[in-house]
């Protein structure tokens, strides 16, 4: 086997999904993570598809059962709190046979973390500075000022990614930014009365609050803007600002959310965007999930994706036996045609995101009512069965 000591840039889904997989076929993966600890936080996602196919072969099933936070129902609601629009969420997992989940994007990564095999180094609270390649290896500068050798880097830093901009170029020359600005966050002993995921529309704007334990509650947030904005991506207080002066004045649970988003503990803000890339590797540097290939939340498949990429990833190296040059290669002409279609599929989705008038609102809601009926359940959950990718078994 050759190229066995791999670094990881970021400890999050992928990465951390990245990690078990090489450690499982035979390699040696280190991950390195800015954050002093595991992020907590993030918003709920969608667990189904390719993504559930990897979490079972990893074994991790019954503990993603266990963080499930058991949405019963989605109501769309006006700032009134009347219910203008439903969809049954039990329903929907029966279609798909009991194969989907609604996660917390935390909840996923702690799990994949809890069952990294303990033998597997991680150093959080430091993060890559210099790159050097050479036709041995890579050398790699921590922030810390440290050096250290590896055969390979693969950067799974998500995307703002610091291995893509020191390896490939500059973030603008890869996003796609889609007109929408996203925010989510914990409050403790808030609670909305049942576990339902409430959501309240007004035009341009989305809202909404689900409680996932009996003190906990998340909180989800969505704007449009058509430029982007301009703001510290490092200063938080700035950022918890403009979701202020975004949704004070929207009206319904708002006001009161807002008032106690200085307690959080776990303030998440960005756009929503997408990297779009020709090629995700150079020399013997890599990219995995959002760094390379992120579809957004447009896309409701971020994670899953990601984990995917990783499987698929390890699994080319372990079938080259750690050729990076043959198993980079086979990763992306195997991954990239599909990400595509996932890509080009959010795009499409990204003008009827969020209505941005009270004419959309309503029609959103009609449509909302006619989920009730099986045959378009089928259809709607057709896009998250990923039945064009075949994956192998390495």
């Amino acid at each position: 086997m050759e190229n066995k000591n791999i670094l990881i840039s970021g400890a999050g889904i992928a990465g951390t999904t990245l990690a078990f997989w090489l450690n499982k076929f035979g390699f040696n993966p280190t991950i390195i993570e800015i954050s002093p600890n595991l992020r907590e936080g993030g918003y709920a996602i969608d667990f189904m598809g390719a993504g559930y196919d990897v979490a079972e072969k990893m074994g991790i099933i019954p503990l993603l059962e266990k963080a499930d936070i058991n949405v019963s129902k989605v109501r769309f609601v006006d700032t009134n709190n009347n219910e203008k629009g439903s969809m049954n969420y039990a329903k929907i997992k029966k279609l798909m046979n009991n194969r989907a989940f609604t996660l917390l994007r935390s909840d996923l990564a702690k799990v994949i973390y809890e069952n990294l095999n303990k033998e597997v180094e991680i150093i959080f609270g430091n993060e890559i500075e210099k790159i050097e390649q050479t036709k041995e290896n890579i050398i790699v500068t921590f922030r810390s000022g440290k050096s250290r050798s590896f055969d390979l880097l693969v950067g799974a830093d998500g995307l703002h990614s610091v291995v893509r901009n020191l390896t490939f170029g500059s973030e603008e020359q890869f996003e796609k930014y889609y007109g929408y600005y996203t925010s989510s966050f914990t409050l403790e002993n808030y609670s909305p009365k049942n576990r339902a995921f409430l959501m309240c529309n007004v035009p341009g704007k989305q809202a909404a609050v689900y409680a996932y334990s009996e003190k906990k509650t998340a909180t989800f947030f969505v704007f449009a803007s058509p430029d982007k904005l301009k703001y510290n991506h490092h200063d938080v207080n700035e950022q918890k600002q403009i979701l202020k002066d975004e949704f004070m004045n929207m009206g319904w649970k708002c006001p009161e959310i807002l008032s106690r988003i200085d307690s959080s503990p776990d303030f998440y803000f960005d756009s929503i965007s997408q990297i779009k890339m020709d090629i995700w590797s150079k020399g013997r540097v890599t990219l995995v999930g959002d760094a390379c290939d992120c579809p957004s939340l447009l896309s409701g498949k971020g994670s899953t994706l990601a984990m995917t990429g990783a499987y698929i990833l390890a699994g080319e190296l372990k079938q080259a036996n750690g050729n990076y040059e043959i198993a980079f290669k086979n990763y992306e002409n195997m991954f990239k045609p599909f990400i595509s279609k996932k890509q080009k599929s959010a795009q499409a989705f990204a003008k009827s995101f969020i209505p941005k008038s009270n004419f959309g609102i309503w029609v959103r809601n009609q449509a909302l009512k006619l989920m009730s009926l099986s045959f378009i359940s089928k259809l709607y959950l057709h896009q998250f069965m990923d039945k064009e990718l075949t994956m192998k078994e390495y």
